[in-house]
């Protein structure tokens, strides 16, 4: 994966980056240009040299002047010839008559070895120039100007680092001003951020102030929309949950109290109505004795059914003694029923009389069905179940508003997630969300791998004043 940049960083580095790509424009452009005055210079030198060679041969023609001197190179050489470069005077069968060369210090602005070995990649142009010496219409020979290539790399060295020298300043200049110029500019984006990050952990109440960048403004209004309509979305939904999961409360309640006030009295006079008999029949009709035992016992099994079925929809522990004992009582249930085969370890970490009644009962209802599924299909040998009060990360905690969090876990070698969900009573982990989405809570399902399953609940709730710290 590419290295991850911050947005002025970015910038900054693409105008370092245009930059470098303009000096590498300029280089080449100085460097062809090098190349062109070193040509017009060994030009000039070859049309002076051609020219004084020309005026030599007329004084030789009017006797001014001895044939042996020809051809004379040092006017030309004592003036104009620079350092690297040579003259030479070729006659007509192509050997060389005269040559003139000055050498060239090459410890006087030598270029640095990697400018030189970059140079060495760079096709040489053609600087040498060959001029024909003519007098009367009759051809005497050539002149050939040449320039040797250091002297040539020495000269375009001394136009590239002047200019390389002005370029990086200016390119630092640049990038420092940029940086706080773009600093400045996107000052706001450190706003947004802080947005967003407080939109991903709940905080739905989070608006982001205007900004004077057209940009930066338009994100800002779709932002604070997309807020506003979360925020109501969210809140409908949590009230319809609340909705639902307090009408099956209540639908539990009212059944509960039916069963209790009117099958639980049926049930208690049929088991005296069996006693009666049994009294009577014991004198007068020995004989059913026994049916007279059997009514009697299904009548009392009837009436344990229905006392653990009254248990399951409506646990007086809640109410009588607290979600803390309700708890306790659920989770030897659970050990009972699974044969000793798993061991429930209850952690609370704080007075749980601090709940709300309605908040007590889903969390009771969480529990219960976490336990239950893990029971049925997790194949667990331990099983954790702790409630801790303290802040959710990055959301807002006051003493009026605390945050209950809620861990099940057991180490069983099968997660249970889709019988969770499978559940056709409703009580798997739809309903479990249901709950906490009711409660204004959020719930999260995590593998363990090998290790097991775990769920964890966060729940806010508005605590009473006589808990508040």
């Amino acid at each position: 994966m590419a290295p991850k940049l911050d947005l002025k960083s970015s910038l900054t580095l693409r105008v370092a980056a245009v930059a470098l790509f303009c000096f590498l424009v300029a280089a080449t452009l100085a460097l062809f240009g090098t190349y062109r005055d070193v040509r017009q210079l060994n030009e000039n030198v070859a049309d002076i040299l051609v020219r004084q060679l020309q005026i030599q041969l007329a004084r030789i023609d009017t006797n001014k002047d001895v044939a042996a001197r020809f051809p004379d190179f040092d006017p030309v050489t004592e003036v104009l010839q620079s350092a690297g470069q040579c003259m030479e005077y070729l006659k007509t069968d192509g050997s060389i008559a005269r040559s003139s060369c000055i050498g060239f210090n090459r410890s006087i602005g030598e270029p640095p070895d990697w400018f030189a070995a970059l140079f060495n990649w760079i096709p040489a142009a053609q600087a040498d120039v060959v001029r024909p010496i003519s007098y009367h219409g009759r051809s005497y020979g050539t002149v050939v100007v040449t320039i040797e290539n250091a002297a040539v790399v020495a000269a375009i060295w001394r136009e590239v680092s002047g200019l390389l020298g002005l370029t990086g300043l200016v390119i630092g200049a640049i990038c420092i001003l940029q940086y706080a110029a773009i600093s400045r500019a996107l000052r706001p984006t450190k706003d947004i951020l802080a947005g967003l990050d407080r939109l991903a952990h709940g905080d739905l109440s989070c608006r982001l102030p205007n900004f004077r960048l057209i940009e930066l403004q338009r994100i800002s209004e779709v932002f604070n929309t997309l807020a506003a309509n979360l925020d109501r979305t969210t809140r409908e939904k949590m009230e319809l949950a609340a909705r639902l999961v307090d009408n099956q409360e209540q639908e539990r309640l009212d059944l509960a109290r039916d069963l209790h006030d009117e099958l639980a009295q049926s049930l208690s006079a049929m088991s005296a109505i069996a006693a009666s008999i049994k009294a009577t029949v014991a004198t007068e009709c020995p004989a059913l004795v026994s049916e007279a035992n059997s009514l009697s016992q299904i009548s009392i099994a009837i009436m344990r059914s229905l006392r653990n079925t009254l248990r399951a929809l409506r646990p007086p522990e809640i109410d009588d003694f607290g979600l803390a004992a309700s708890l306790s009582t659920l989770a030897k249930d659970q050990e009972r029923l699974a044969g000793g085969q798993l061991k429930i370890s209850l952690e609370i970490d704080g007075d749980l009389r601090g709940l709300p009644r309605t908040a007590a009962s889903h969390v009771y209802r969480i529990v219960q069905e976490g336990l239950t599924n893990i029971n049925k299909h997790a194949h667990a040998g331990q099983a954790r179940v702790a409630l801790t009060f303290g802040p959710e990360v990055g959301a807002q905690t006051t003493p009026q508003r605390r945050w209950l969090a809620l861990t099940i876990e057991d180490d069983g070698c099968r997660a249970v997630e889709h019988s969770l969900a499978a559940e056709s009573n409703g009580l798997g982990l739809i309903g479990m969300r249901e709950r906490v989405t009711a409660l204004g809570g959020t719930l999260d399902v995590i593998h363990l791998g090998d290790k097991g399953f775990k769920l964890h609940a966060m729940i806010p709730f508005e605590a009473p004043a006589e808990f508040r710290q």
